[in-house]
């Protein structure tokens, strides 16, 4: 029985470990946000928890009150794990389905670093070119404002970055007015309908965001297929992370 216990503190302090760094890894490239920022929280409290566990176990058998407490957080990081896991199918669920070949192509804007896309834009960048190289005939709408330290609204970050790569400009249109995900797709509507687009889009976003993205076009009255960008690995913990947190506001607390 102590052995068994022994291998399972020792599995769940190597385990702490490995996600502090994974977790750190995206601070190396500037990337610190409440995605990491959480996953950092978490595994720092599973190190303390297994370092300390004989401690405190013996608190608990002094203390109901230890005890409880000490249930609790057991309870909350089981659940955590499990919900964790569940936002995690519903992103890789989102639908692979060929988009219709006239259905513009929508870009979400990602933060920019100064005048440059970041990481996270950039991935997104090179797939909206890739299929609209695929696609001739398609029109594109580059959607998102500008936010603090942003130097560019991300829609011409977005536009700048496509004709560069050889995309005619006036195949892209740009929404330069929205900050969050359902404005993206409430001012794109306005903007593919004054120009004659249609409400089907083929919508470009990292991987892990499509599943929201989608659902989010869906309710704002589009018909949305997927095009997902392949999140830079060095950037993935806490772009999962902080979509956790997103989703499970979302699914949560709708409106």
């Amino acid at each position: 029985m102590k052995k068994r216990v022994f291998l399972c503190r020792a599995a769940v302090f190597l385990a702490a470990c490995a996600g502090v760094i994974w977790f750190l890894i995206p601070v190396l490239w500037g990337v610190l946000n409440i995605g990491n920022g959480c996953g950092l929280a978490v595994c720092l409290l599973l190190l303390v928890l297994t370092l300390l566990w004989g401690k405190l176990r013996e608190a608990g058998k002094r203390s109901r009150a230890v005890k409880g407490v000490l249930s609790a957080v057991m309870i909350l990081l089981c659940a955590g794990a499990v919900w964790s896991a569940a936002m995690t199918v519903c992103m890789l669920s989102a639908s692979r389905t060929e988009p219709p070949a006239d259905a513009p192509v929508v870009v979400l804007g990602s933060m920019v670093q100064g005048d440059h896309p970041s990481a996270d834009l950039r991935v997104r960048i090179e797939t909206a070119s890739a299929y609209l190289k695929k696609h001739p005939g398609t029109k594109c709408i580059a959607s998102g404002g500008q936010g603090r330290h942003e130097n560019v609204t991300e829609a011409s970050a977005i536009k700048k970055a496509l004709v560069e790569d050889g995309i005619d400009p006036e195949r892209i249109f740009t929404e330069e007015g929205s900050t969050t995900t359902k404005q993206n797709f409430a001012n794109s509507l306005k903007l593919a309908g004054a120009n004659g687009l249609g409400s089907t889009f083929a919508v470009v976003t990292d991987d892990y965001h499509e599943f929201r993205a989608c659902s989010i076009a869906e309710k704002s009255g589009a018909r949305a297929y997927a095009v997902p960008a392949k999140t830079p690995w060095y950037i993935l913990s806490s772009c999962w992370a902080r979509e956790v947190l997103a989703l499970t506001k979302y699914l949560l607390l709708p409106g």
